[in-house]
């Protein structure tokens, strides 16, 4: 299950959409059926959970909290029972995100499953600390995302239009003619 808590009010952010990415991103890594909270919020909050669990006062684009700690990144231990297939939860500043996008022009709603990805890494174990480790993310990223992108490219398929053939105004190897 996806708990996704929106308490930002700057930026509408669809949460269907937003479910929707996170269990595409989740069914690439593996762990479609476990359960993930996600907290969009502002840049106040996150400033003040980063500054109580990281000692860092000031906000950032992402945190993550994960339930578990992995054996090795990628791999968490096998759940006891239903109830520990839980990965954990991201906070992510809407606020911070789109100011991020405003300066490096790009669309928040583009950029906001490089960050479900980024999130969802790090409850999985994954982190940026050392080179290595960046590397080792960096790659488990890019490779939740390619899976993603070729998912939303075939949903994003099946809502276009037949062709249509204009003489009949019809789709092309139908006989029923297009209403409206």
């Amino acid at each position: 299950m996806i708990l996704l808590k929106n308490i930002q009010k700057a930026i509408k952010i669809s949460p269907a959409k937003a479910r929707q990415d996170i269990q595409l991103l989740l069914s690439a890594a593996g762990y479609h059926d476990w359960d993930i909270g996600v907290c969009l919020t502002g840049n106040r909050n996150i400033r003040k959970l980063n500054r109580e669990y990281r000692g860092k006062d000031k906000p950032t684009d992402i945190l993550s909290f994960p339930f578990a700690e992995a054996v090795k990144p990628g791999k968490l231990p096998e759940p006891r029972s239903e109830d520990d297939k839980n990965l954990g939860d991201i906070f992510i500043s809407i606020a911070y995100v789109q100011d991020w996008c405003k300066t490096n022009k790009v669309d928040i709603h583009d950029r906001l499953p490089i960050l479900y990805a980024h999130g969802i890494c790090h409850l999985l174990g994954y982190d940026h600390q050392e080179d290595k480790d960046y590397y080792q993310m960096k790659q488990k990223e890019k490779r939740l995302l390619k899976k993603f992108e070729r998912w939303t490219n075939a949903l994003r398929e099946e809502d276009k239009p037949e062709p249509v053939d204009r003489a009949s105004n019809t789709p092309k190897g139908s006989s029923k003619p297009i209403e409206g």
